[in-house]
Protein backbone atom coordinates (compact mmCIF):
# COMPACT_ATOMS: atom_id res chain seq x y z
CA UNK A 1 0.00 0.00 0.00
CA UNK A 2 1.24 3.51 -0.80
CA UNK A 3 2.59 5.64 2.04
CA UNK A 4 0.27 8.64 2.53
CA UNK A 5 3.20 10.91 3.40
CA UNK A 6 4.95 9.90 0.18
CA UNK A 7 1.80 10.76 -1.78
CA UNK A 8 1.66 14.12 0.00
CA UNK A 9 5.31 14.79 -0.86
CA UNK A 10 4.78 13.94 -4.52
CA UNK A 11 1.55 15.89 -4.86
CA UNK A 12 2.83 18.95 -3.04
CA UNK A 13 6.00 18.98 -5.18
CA UNK A 14 3.95 18.89 -8.38
CA UNK A 15 1.55 21.53 -7.12
CA UNK A 16 4.44 23.78 -6.07
CA UNK A 17 5.72 23.67 -9.63
CA UNK A 18 2.25 24.51 -10.97
CA UNK A 19 1.92 27.40 -8.51
CA UNK A 20 5.36 28.74 -9.54
CA UNK A 21 4.21 28.69 -13.17
CA UNK A 22 1.05 30.59 -12.23
CA UNK A 23 3.12 33.02 -10.16
CA UNK A 24 5.29 33.73 -13.21
CA UNK A 25 2.32 34.01 -15.56
CA UNK A 26 0.62 36.80 -13.62
CA UNK A 27 3.17 39.53 -14.43
CA UNK A 28 3.44 38.12 -17.96
CA UNK A 29 -0.31 38.62 -18.39
CA UNK A 30 -0.05 42.21 -17.13
CA UNK A 31 2.87 42.85 -19.49
CA UNK A 32 1.03 41.29 -22.41
CA UNK A 33 -2.06 43.40 -21.73
CA UNK A 34 0.10 46.53 -21.68
CA UNK A 35 2.01 45.48 -24.81
CA UNK A 36 -1.23 44.70 -26.65
CA UNK A 37 -2.79 47.94 -25.38
CA UNK A 38 -5.68 45.97 -23.88
CA UNK A 39 -6.35 48.79 -21.41
CA UNK A 40 -9.98 47.96 -20.69
CA UNK A 41 -9.01 44.42 -19.81
CA UNK A 42 -5.99 45.45 -17.72
CA UNK A 43 -7.91 48.10 -15.80
CA UNK A 44 -11.22 46.22 -15.67
CA UNK A 45 -13.04 49.29 -17.00
CA UNK A 46 -16.66 49.38 -18.05
CA UNK A 47 -16.90 49.04 -21.87
CA UNK A 48 -18.55 52.44 -22.33
CA UNK A 49 -15.50 54.33 -20.97
CA UNK A 50 -13.57 55.80 -23.90
CA UNK A 51 -9.77 55.68 -23.54
CA UNK A 52 -7.53 58.15 -25.36
CA UNK A 53 -4.69 55.72 -26.12
CA UNK A 54 -2.53 58.53 -27.49
CA UNK A 55 -2.23 59.84 -23.91
CA UNK A 56 -0.80 56.53 -22.66
CA UNK A 57 2.92 57.02 -23.13
CA UNK A 58 5.97 57.87 -21.08
CA UNK A 59 5.23 58.06 -17.38
CA UNK A 60 1.51 57.71 -17.99
CA UNK A 61 2.03 54.12 -19.11
CA UNK A 62 3.76 53.35 -15.81
CA UNK A 63 0.82 54.81 -13.87
CA UNK A 64 -1.70 52.85 -15.94
CA UNK A 65 0.24 49.60 -15.52
CA UNK A 66 0.63 50.28 -11.78
CA UNK A 67 -3.14 50.72 -11.37
CA UNK A 68 -3.75 47.66 -13.55
CA UNK A 69 -1.34 45.64 -11.38
CA UNK A 70 -3.26 46.05 -8.11
CA UNK A 71 -5.46 42.96 -8.52
CA UNK A 72 -2.73 40.84 -10.17
CA UNK A 73 -0.42 41.66 -7.25
CA UNK A 74 -3.05 40.27 -4.89
CA UNK A 75 -3.18 37.08 -6.97
CA UNK A 76 0.60 36.82 -6.67
CA UNK A 77 0.38 37.12 -2.88
CA UNK A 78 -2.21 34.32 -2.78
CA UNK A 79 -0.09 32.11 -5.04
CA UNK A 80 2.98 32.77 -2.89
CA UNK A 81 1.07 31.87 0.28
CA UNK A 82 -0.08 28.63 -1.38
CA UNK A 83 3.49 27.89 -2.48
CA UNK A 84 4.66 28.29 1.13
CA UNK A 85 1.94 25.94 2.44
CA UNK A 86 2.88 23.34 -0.14
CA UNK A 87 6.49 23.72 1.00
CA UNK A 88 5.45 22.79 4.53
CA UNK A 89 3.68 19.72 3.16
CA UNK A 90 6.80 18.77 1.20
CA UNK A 91 8.73 18.84 4.48
CA UNK A 92 6.15 16.51 6.03
CA UNK A 93 4.78 19.22 8.29
CA UNK A 94 1.04 18.54 8.54
CA UNK A 95 -1.54 19.58 11.16
CA UNK A 96 0.75 21.97 13.01
CA UNK A 97 0.39 25.57 14.11
CA UNK A 98 2.53 26.55 11.11
CA UNK A 99 0.11 24.85 8.70
CA UNK A 100 -2.91 26.45 10.33
CA UNK A 101 -1.24 29.87 10.11
CA UNK A 102 -0.36 29.26 6.45
CA UNK A 103 -3.93 28.24 5.64
CA UNK A 104 -5.26 31.29 7.48
CA UNK A 105 -2.89 33.52 5.46
CA UNK A 106 -4.16 31.94 2.24
CA UNK A 107 -7.72 32.74 3.31
CA UNK A 108 -6.87 36.37 3.97
CA UNK A 109 -4.95 36.54 0.69
CA UNK A 110 -8.07 35.33 -1.13
CA UNK A 111 -10.09 38.03 0.62
CA UNK A 112 -7.38 40.45 -0.49
CA UNK A 113 -7.97 39.59 -4.16
CA UNK A 114 -11.52 40.93 -4.05
CA UNK A 115 -10.51 43.92 -1.93
CA UNK A 116 -7.74 44.69 -4.42
CA UNK A 117 -10.20 44.39 -7.31
CA UNK A 118 -12.54 46.86 -5.65
CA UNK A 119 -9.67 49.27 -4.90
CA UNK A 120 -8.41 48.98 -8.48
CA UNK A 121 -11.86 49.74 -9.86
CA UNK A 122 -12.25 52.68 -7.48
CA UNK A 123 -8.87 54.34 -8.18
CA UNK A 124 -8.73 53.70 -11.93
CA UNK A 125 -11.26 56.43 -12.79
CA UNK A 126 -9.63 59.28 -10.86
CA UNK A 127 -6.11 58.30 -11.96
CA UNK A 128 -7.10 58.06 -15.63
CA UNK A 129 -9.00 61.34 -15.37
CA UNK A 130 -6.05 63.16 -13.79
CA UNK A 131 -3.75 61.83 -16.53
CA UNK A 132 -6.21 62.96 -19.21
CA UNK A 133 -6.64 59.43 -20.55
CA UNK A 134 -10.39 59.31 -20.02
CA UNK A 135 -13.18 61.74 -19.38
CA UNK A 136 -14.09 62.30 -15.75
CA UNK A 137 -15.61 59.17 -14.29
CA UNK A 138 -15.59 56.97 -11.25
CA UNK A 139 -16.50 53.32 -11.08
CA UNK A 140 -17.45 51.36 -8.02
CA UNK A 141 -17.58 47.61 -8.02
CA UNK A 142 -18.33 44.93 -5.50
CA UNK A 143 -16.49 41.64 -5.69
CA UNK A 144 -17.47 38.79 -3.39
CA UNK A 145 -16.44 35.45 -4.93
CA UNK A 146 -12.91 35.27 -3.51
CA UNK A 147 -14.08 37.13 -0.43
CA UNK A 148 -16.57 34.39 0.44
CA UNK A 149 -14.12 31.59 -0.31
CA UNK A 150 -11.37 33.35 1.62
CA UNK A 151 -13.53 33.81 4.70
CA UNK A 152 -14.52 30.14 4.49
CA UNK A 153 -10.83 29.15 4.35
CA UNK A 154 -10.14 31.33 7.41
CA UNK A 155 -13.00 29.55 9.20
CA UNK A 156 -11.59 26.15 8.22
CA UNK A 157 -8.18 27.21 9.53
CA UNK A 158 -9.81 28.18 12.83
CA UNK A 159 -11.53 24.79 13.10
CA UNK A 160 -8.27 23.01 12.23
CA UNK A 161 -6.50 25.00 14.94
CA UNK A 162 -9.15 23.96 17.49
CA UNK A 163 -8.73 20.34 16.44
CA UNK A 164 -4.96 20.60 16.70
CA UNK A 165 -5.23 22.10 20.20
CA UNK A 166 -7.63 19.34 21.31
CA UNK A 167 -5.26 16.67 19.99
CA UNK A 168 -2.35 18.28 21.85
CA UNK A 169 -4.40 18.33 25.07
CA UNK A 170 -5.36 14.67 24.60
CA UNK A 171 -1.73 13.66 24.12
CA UNK A 172 -0.88 15.30 27.47
CA UNK A 173 -3.53 13.31 29.35
CA UNK A 174 -2.22 10.06 30.80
Amino acid sequence: MDDPMEKLLTTSTRLQIAVLVLLALVPCAVGFSAFAAAWHQLLNLPPDIRIDASRISGLNILAVVAVGSIKPAAYMVAFWRLYRLLGLYREGIVFTAANVAAIRRIGWALVGIDVAAMVQTLVAGPVLTILGITERHISVGFEAAFLAVGLFVVLIAHVMDLGRELKERDSLVI
